[in-house]
């Protein structure tokens, strides 16, 4: 159970819980090393020429490097050290030791298993090449892994001898730039020897030896390696909700015996005949989704922490994590701390008002009564609650709570596939580019073998602050009004491909050649509150009765 009172501690707990594999690839594990290895490092071929570091270190003395070879005589490398480092963590180290003329291209073994696991280390100077094969590992890991999966969370070590670390970061970096020009970024914090992708951090560091003073925050020994490790990690996750993601994923794959065995083998006779009784339909296969759905869910319900993110987290990440914004400043002017209040605001909520209660010596304590009078927030049009909504936020676009509106209410894709379905959220491609929503019972969108006839509701863009739906469209958002009425309906007739209609490019297509694009689709439930909403407006019942009691019932 999470029992972390710092944000650091928090997301520190939620790594290790999810962290399992670990690979170190390196020339030196073995012994006698795998044929085709050079064992006499002399007889190495010389390092390839290179540009010069964007940002190289002072040149070392002789001195300087005869000590270091008389550091690594008195403690050589043990690979052996880093994979206990990682098991005290319950973390699984592969040693993985190529032979001297294998490839590391995407059909390599190295690669292969270097890809499936949530941290690499690789050993910069494999047989003597001064880094050719370790860059274009990483790279291969690095650029692979935004086209294969974008997604995946990425922890590259470079693990080096090299008395110039930052020789290192910027030849990686120089390569990795001419692929993703655009897609790496650095952090002072990082001090140039880091720098992140969309989904992997890159990070060099030094095998004890002497070095420069600003290079020794980036010396590890062996025994330590397992947490700098999982420090780095923490760095690629280290939001309160992506933490308790992780804390999530893992209570998943800690409960995953338990989840294979409610769905043994005794279970396949009586799963064949539930098909066999809906045949000609197949759709018998698709109930285990829904079927593993409802365990993973009862796994979490069970198995995280409650709450999740306690109160001392979220204070610790209003003082530390969170930058005081000039709008921020504004809103509390000079009555109150900036952070004090987005502690009070986030642990408090409504019942800030018993600590900044009414009085007419301060601006915000009018404006917490205006917005806290009543037993609920009032409406969002009222100026204030805009400025509170977004006090936490980097600005006051509002767009960060946008994102999470659409989070919440709608389902992620990782497939490419769209269908037709009731929750479907499309776009006309031309004229007024409406927006419909998709009000066809479920049922009705499958086993389909003939052109059928869909009803939609139309939505308004709005640009005022009362939408019900917010979109993702073009990298911007798009605020909609869902308002159920008849005059608000439209019907659009599709014809099927495989029992349903299947958009083409993210395009769907009607009988009558109109196009429409993909934009969205609801989550079930709010999709089934839109259809029940509209149901309502459809089952109104007009009759005759008195006026007199009619007007009393009001």
């Amino acid at each position: 159970m999470n029992s972390a009172t710092t944000m650091n501690g928090f997301s520190r707990k939620a790594v290790e819980s999810f962290v399992q594999t670990v690979v170190l690839v390196d020339d030196k594990i073995y012994a006698p090393p795998p044929l085709g290895i050079i064992t006499d490092a002399k007889k190495a071929s010389p390092p390839k020429a290179r540009k010069t570091a964007v940002k190289s270190a002072e040149t070392l003395s002789e001195a300087s490097v005869d000590q270091i070879d008389e550091a690594e005589l008195e403690h050589p490398f043990s690979p052996h050290d880093i994979q206990a480092s990682f098991a005290k963590n319950r973390i699984v180290c592969s040693l993985h030791q190529p032979r001297k003329d294998c490839s590391v291209g995407l059909q390599s073994d190295a690669y292969k298993l270097c890809a499936s696991a949530d941290i690499v280390i690789v050993d910069w100077d494999l047989y003597g090449d001064d880094g050719v094969k370790a860059t274009d590992l990483i790279e291969n890991l690095v650029v692979q892994s935004l086209v294969d999966d974008p997604h995946q969370l990425r922890l590259v070590l470079i693990y080096t001898d090299n008395p110039n670390l930052f020789d290192v970061a910027d030849r990686v970096s120089e390569q990795l730039s001419k692929k993703i020009p655009d897609g790496i970024e650095y952090k002072a914090a990082d001090e140039g020897l880091a720098f992140h992708t969309s989904n992997a951090r890159v990070v060099v560091l030094g095998k004890p030896a002497t070095r420069l003073e600003k290079f020794k925050a980036f010396e590890v020994s062996e025994h330590d390696l397992a947490d700098r490790a999982i420090e780095e990690y923490c760095k690629l996750a280290d939001g309160l909700l992506q933490a308790s993601i992780l804390f999530g994923l893992a209570a998943i794959r800690n409960q995953s015996r338990k989840i294979l065995t409610k769905f043994h083998s005794g279970l396949d006779a009586a799963f064949l005949t539930h098909r066999a009784l809906g045949l000609p339909h197949e759709e018998a296969f698709d109930h285990v989704i829904p079927l593993l759905v409802s365990e993973i869910e009862a796994a979490l319900e069970d198995g995280m922490p409650s709450p999740v993110i306690n109160k001392s987290v979220v204070e610790d990440w209003c003082k530390g994590k969170w930058e005081v914004t000039k709008h921020a400043a504004v809103f509390v002017s000079s009555d109150a701390d900036p952070k004090k209040f987005a502690q009070d605001f986030c642990t408090l909520g409504m019942n800030i008002k018993d600590k900044y209660p009414a009085g007419k010596s301060s601006d915000l304590k009018k404006t917490i009564k205006d917005l806290t009078d009543n037993s609920r927030w009032p409406s969002k049009a009222a100026p204030a609650f805009k400025s509170l909504a977004s006090y936490l936020s980097a600005d006051l676009s509002g767009n960060d709570l946008r994102e999470l509106s659409v989070l919440m209410s709608q389902r992620t894709f990782y497939g490419e596939e769209r269908h037709m379905t009731l929750g479907t959220l499309i776009r006309e491609t031309t004229g007024e580019q409406r927006y419909f929503l998709c009000l066809q019972p479920v049922c009705d969108c499958v086993r389909l073998s003939k052109p059928v006839t869909f009803v939609f509701s139309v939505l308004e863009v709005t640009e005022k602050d009362m939408a019900t739906h917010v979109v993702s469209v073009d990298n911007s958002f798009d605020d909609l009004v869902y308002r159920p009425s008849i005059e608000s309906c439209v019907t659009i007739k599709f014809r099927p491909e495989k029992g349903s209609v299947l958009a083409n490019s993210s395009v769907f297509e009607s009988e009558t050649g109109e196009q429409f694009d993909w934009i969205a689709q609801l989550k079930p439930a709010h999709a089934q509150r839109a259809a029940e909403q509209f149901a309502r407006v459809l089952g109104r019942v007009g009759l005759t009765e008195s006026e007199w009691l009619r007007l009393k019932a009001k």
